[in-house]
């Protein structure tokens, strides 16, 4: 199987370390084939702020440069790895027109489409859950996956099931109603969802965890096989040391889930 890795993050973001080159020479070390450079785009919703979220996202005004240097390690490097171009891109169904016009300004490979806002937080704020009715955070976020995934404005969409990184466990019966439409939308959709091993590192041990699940995890995986939506896979890299992480993990999971 063709090794690669399409979800990679530089130092541009302002939570990662190292360049962009530091991570193709680290794919090259690691045999990969074909890696994607896709740094969190800047926060295009916040109308007339340059740099809204410095710990989290580039600036509006480095996105040029960021494609531009992208686009001439690709050239360098074409021959002894595969670049692609892409990029992260926050999905807020009230901004889709901005992000749209962000988008066709620059010359992408692939654009990978996440949902880490839901109802006005982070997905990662760990307070919300003894604030908020964890169901409601669930459906909300679910929905807004639908609609990401209906927007056609993605190729692929990224860590699937990431809102449960901290929250309660879903029971069951909620995976049983949440599930199935998510995977029916994306397949009508046409996106990949990338398989992304940031669920080894992220998912705590207790709360029933025991940091074996990548996002998406494996029920919402049997979901998506069953109706053919085409998987990909990103190590969401955030040290050079990490591209690939975990990848052998994923084949394994894939055997099992057949």
């Amino acid at each position: 199987m063709t090794c690669f890795d399409y979800h990679s993050h530089h130092h541009r973001c302002g939570h990662a370390t190292g360049g962009t080159r530091d991570y193709i020479e680290a794919a090259l070390t690691q045999g990969v084939a074909s890696f994607g450079v896709s740094d969190h785009g800047p926060a295009y919703w916040v109308d007339g702020v340059d740099h809204a979220y410095p710990q989290t996202q580039m600036a509006v005004s480095e996105l040029p440069g960021y494609v531009a240097e992208a686009r001439d390690l690709q050239s360098e490097y074409e021959g002894r790895i595969d670049v692609r171009v892409g990029v992260e891109a926050d999905f807020l169904p009230d901004h889709t027109a901005e992000l749209a016009a962000l988008l066709s300004m620059n010359r992408f490979d692939y654009v990978l489409g996440s949902v880490h806002y839901t109802l006005g937080r982070s997905v990662f704020d760990r307070a919300r859950w003894q604030q908020e009715d964890p169901l409601t955070v669930w459906r909300a976020y679910y929905r807004l996956v639908i609609a990401a995934a209906q927007s056609d404005l993605f190729d692929i969409l990224s860590h699937l099931t990431v809102v449960e990184a901290y929250s309660p466990p879903l029971p069951n019966a909620v995976m049983n109603e949440l599930y199935p439409p998510v995977a029916e939308a994306i397949a009508t959709s046409g996106c990949a969802v990338e398989i992304n091993t940031s669920g080894y590192r992220k998912m705590p041990p207790g709360q029933g965890r025991s940091g074996d699940e990548p996002f998406p995890n494996r029920v919402m995986l049997r979901e998506l096989i069953r109706c053919g939506v085409p998987l990909t896979f990103g190590s969401d890299c955030h040290r050079p040391q990490e591209v690939g992480f975990g990848r052998g993990r994923v084949l394994l999971l894939l055997s099992e889930l057949g």
